[in-house]
């Protein structure tokens, strides 16, 4: 049968560290030693790692084909705006359904959703 001593330190747990012992500061103008725990402090510019050039998902046509395609529908919801009678009493049918709103202007739309579509899935 083995006894084993009870000893005096308490085990570190997860609320309790051990502590390292401090190193001693010089109080002269003298340079001070360094530990082989102690961590150098370099005056050379720290170099950095080379940068990496992120492909990205569209190239620069890809986007120049999207810039074009929210023109094509803006300016299809700018032709299709309008409309405001002269006169609230009378009733112009031209006005409102006049080929600019009826036929441009919807064309337009739909070619700037096409220019989208084709912008996304052109590789």
């Amino acid at each position: 049968m083995s006894t084993k001593k009870p000893s005096n330190r308490k085990p570190a747990g997860p609320g309790r560290q051990e502590k390292e012992t401090p190193t001693p500061r010089p109080t002269s103008g003298a340079r001070p030693t360094t530990s082989s725990t102690e961590r150098v402090r370099s005056t050379a510019t720290p170099t950095r790692a080379p940068r990496v050039k992120k492909e990205l998902i569209f190239n620069r046509n890809n986007y120049i084909i999207l810039g074009a395609a929210g023109l094509a529908m803006t300016l299809g919801i700018i032709l299709m705006s309008g409309g405001a009678m002269p006169d609230p009493n009378t009733w112009d049918e031209n006005i409102i359904y006049g080929s600019r709103r009826m036929v441009i202007a919807p064309i337009m739309m739909l070619g700037g959703v096409v220019l989208g579509i084709v912008a996304i899935f052109r590789k």
